[in-house]
């Protein structure tokens, strides 16, 4: 649907509305032919019908940053100057145009609100180039980190979970070797048979015609002294 010069005011009046309450058309804007739309802290929106009302400009105006507090801590400070830099300076615009001939053949002031979409986030995000949408980019890298905290790839998962393996596969402390046997309990399982005192213990093997000592007998059992039996004397003969 085109638009006329007499209905810009009628159409500026419907895109405030769709803005909300704190959008208002400016009082002293020029009488320029365009409409002049003023937000409550000084930001600004303008349209203007162009080839003969088949098209629209569009475009934004940047207002005073907010002020900064005498007492402002430095990372109040910083944050500050960093937003004032990424923002839409004061005066300085941001313009898109857009055809108001669409299949639909809707009303001129829902054109221009859908247009207006694409431009109200300049206002804390300038772009740097035509065509640029800084706050596109801002989401996207901000919904690719949410993306990769709940669902983290699998290598992630394996780097966390192989140290916590390999912790439970070692163990703290090594076992401690067992003991070796000692000669006293080798000899209590092993007894060595003893050699009854009545039995005629074996004399040694003589050494073998190799020069090769021959293994040795069990020691005969220790004797007490061998006492000798008293002598008899003849009797004598009667005769």
């Amino acid at each position: 649907m085109l638009i006329t010069d007499a209905a810009v005011r009628e159409t500026a009046t419907a895109l405030a509305h769709s803005l909300g309450e704190d959008w208002t058309l400016d009082p002293q804007a020029p009488a320029d032919g365009a409409a002049h739309l003023i937000y409550s802290d000084g930001r600004a929106v303008s349209f203007r019908p162009i080839f003969g009302g088949a098209t629209v400009q569009l475009w934004i105006t940047g207002n005073a940053a907010p002020a900064l507090p005498r007492n402002a801590t430095p990372a109040e400070r910083a944050a500050h100057e960093a937003h004032t830099i990424a923002r839409l300076a004061e005066g300085h615009r941001y313009n898109k145009a857009t055809t108001l001939v669409t299949e639909e053949d809707e009303e001129p002031a829902t054109v221009i609100f859908r247009t207006l979409q694409d431009l109200l986030p300049a206002f804390e995000h300038k772009p740097r180039y035509v065509g640029h949408q800084p706050w596109i980019d801002l989401f996207d890298s901000a919904l690719a980190a949410v993306t990769a905290e709940r669902n983290p790839s699998p290598a992630a998962n394996a780097d966390a979970v192989r140290p916590a393996t390999e912790a439970e596969s070692e163990p703290q402390n090594p076992p401690a070797p067992d003991p070796e046997p000692s000669t006293e309990a080798a000899r209590e399982d092993n007894p060595e048979p003893v050699p009854d005192a009545k039995t005629q213990p074996q004399r040694p093997h003589a050494d073998d015609a190799s020069g090769e000592p021959g293994e040795q007998g069990t020691p005969p059992a220790s004797r007490g002294p061998r006492r000798r039996a008293p002598k008899r004397r003849p009797k004598p003969n009667a005769n």
